[in-house]
Protein backbone atom coordinates (compact mmCIF):
# COMPACT_ATOMS: atom_id res chain seq x y z
CA UNK A 1 0.00 0.00 0.00
CA UNK A 2 1.51 3.35 -0.66
CA UNK A 3 1.67 6.03 1.82
CA UNK A 4 -1.08 8.36 0.06
CA UNK A 5 -3.32 5.71 0.26
CA UNK A 6 -2.94 4.89 4.05
CA UNK A 7 -3.42 8.35 4.57
CA UNK A 8 -6.18 8.89 2.88
CA UNK A 9 -8.50 6.01 3.80
CA UNK A 10 -7.40 7.25 7.70
CA UNK A 11 -9.18 10.95 6.82
CA UNK A 12 -11.85 9.21 5.22
CA UNK A 13 -12.77 7.17 8.26
CA UNK A 14 -11.37 9.71 11.18
CA UNK A 15 -11.57 13.16 9.66
CA UNK A 16 -9.01 15.11 11.16
CA UNK A 17 -6.49 18.81 10.91
CA UNK A 18 -3.47 17.25 11.27
CA UNK A 19 -0.90 17.51 8.10
CA UNK A 20 -0.29 14.89 5.56
CA UNK A 21 3.86 15.63 7.01
CA UNK A 22 2.16 14.89 10.65
CA UNK A 23 1.16 11.16 9.64
CA UNK A 24 4.11 10.72 7.28
CA UNK A 25 6.04 11.29 10.16
CA UNK A 26 3.88 8.75 12.56
CA UNK A 27 4.05 6.20 9.50
CA UNK A 28 8.12 6.66 9.58
CA UNK A 29 7.43 5.28 13.78
CA UNK A 30 5.95 2.26 12.36
CA UNK A 31 8.19 1.57 9.20
CA UNK A 32 10.99 1.75 12.32
CA UNK A 33 9.53 -1.04 14.04
CA UNK A 34 9.05 -2.94 11.74
CA UNK A 35 12.56 -2.97 10.35
CA UNK A 36 13.81 -3.09 13.52
CA UNK A 37 11.68 -5.09 15.08
CA UNK A 38 10.91 -7.20 12.63
CA UNK A 39 13.28 -7.17 10.24
CA UNK A 40 16.17 -7.01 12.69
CA UNK A 41 17.95 -4.13 10.26
CA UNK A 42 20.65 -2.43 12.23
CA UNK A 43 19.43 1.29 12.84
CA UNK A 44 21.98 2.58 9.67
CA UNK A 45 19.34 0.55 7.58
CA UNK A 46 16.37 2.32 8.54
CA UNK A 47 14.60 3.57 5.31
CA UNK A 48 11.85 6.80 6.15
CA UNK A 49 10.47 8.76 4.57
CA UNK A 50 9.29 12.28 3.56
CA UNK A 51 6.09 14.85 2.97
CA UNK A 52 6.78 13.96 -0.64
CA UNK A 53 6.89 10.33 -0.30
CA UNK A 54 3.68 10.00 -1.41
CA UNK A 55 3.46 7.31 -3.72
CA UNK A 56 6.11 5.48 -2.16
CA UNK A 57 5.08 2.18 -1.39
CA UNK A 58 5.31 1.16 2.52
CA UNK A 59 6.62 -2.57 3.44
CA UNK A 60 4.16 -4.75 4.75
CA UNK A 61 1.74 -6.08 2.58
CA UNK A 62 -1.57 -7.06 2.76
CA UNK A 63 -3.33 -8.67 4.41
CA UNK A 64 -1.06 -6.80 7.31
CA UNK A 65 -0.55 -3.97 6.40
CA UNK A 66 -3.79 -2.74 8.36
CA UNK A 67 -1.34 -2.23 11.07
CA UNK A 68 -0.61 1.22 9.27
CA UNK A 69 -3.98 2.56 9.83
CA UNK A 70 -4.36 1.51 13.20
CA UNK A 71 -1.37 3.47 14.13
CA UNK A 72 -2.50 6.65 12.18
CA UNK A 73 -5.60 6.76 13.94
CA UNK A 74 -4.40 5.68 17.04
CA UNK A 75 -2.10 8.73 16.75
CA UNK A 76 -4.71 11.12 15.72
CA UNK A 77 -6.80 9.60 19.01
CA UNK A 78 -3.95 10.23 20.92
CA UNK A 79 -3.27 13.86 19.87
CA UNK A 80 -6.76 14.66 20.49
CA UNK A 81 -6.95 13.65 24.22
CA UNK A 82 -9.00 10.96 23.05
CA UNK A 83 -7.47 8.54 25.25
CA UNK A 84 -10.31 5.90 25.66
CA UNK A 85 -10.33 5.63 21.99
CA UNK A 86 -6.58 5.77 21.86
CA UNK A 87 -6.72 2.72 23.95
CA UNK A 88 -9.31 1.00 21.64
CA UNK A 89 -7.44 1.69 18.61
CA UNK A 90 -3.99 1.20 19.85
CA UNK A 91 -5.25 -2.50 21.11
CA UNK A 92 -5.81 -2.91 17.43
CA UNK A 93 -2.54 -1.82 16.14
CA UNK A 94 -0.79 -4.13 18.80
CA UNK A 95 -2.99 -6.90 17.30
CA UNK A 96 -1.91 -6.51 13.79
CA UNK A 97 1.98 -5.69 14.62
CA UNK A 98 1.89 -9.36 17.00
CA UNK A 99 -0.22 -10.69 13.87
CA UNK A 100 2.66 -9.67 11.27
CA UNK A 101 5.41 -10.12 13.64
CA UNK A 102 4.40 -13.87 14.24
CA UNK A 103 3.46 -14.39 10.40
CA UNK A 104 6.31 -13.12 9.08
CA UNK A 105 8.87 -14.50 11.80
CA UNK A 106 7.19 -18.21 11.13
CA UNK A 107 8.43 -17.32 7.11
CA UNK A 108 11.48 -16.05 7.19
CA UNK A 109 13.15 -17.05 10.24
CA UNK A 110 14.66 -13.67 10.61
CA UNK A 111 16.90 -14.30 13.54
CA UNK A 112 18.60 -17.19 11.62
CA UNK A 113 19.25 -15.05 8.29
CA UNK A 114 18.28 -17.93 6.44
CA UNK A 115 15.28 -18.49 4.02
CA UNK A 116 15.47 -14.42 3.96
CA UNK A 117 18.36 -13.07 1.97
CA UNK A 118 17.53 -10.15 0.58
CA UNK A 119 14.87 -8.70 3.16
CA UNK A 120 12.95 -6.73 0.30
CA UNK A 121 12.26 -10.18 -1.17
CA UNK A 122 9.29 -11.12 0.91
CA UNK A 123 7.22 -8.05 -0.13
Amino acid sequence: MKIREVIENVDRVKPNAFEFADKVRWLNEVEGMVQTDVLLLAPVEIITYGSGDGERELLVAPPHDKLYEAYLVAKIDFANGEYKKYNNTMAAFNQAMTEFTRWFADTYRPADRRGYGNWRQWQ
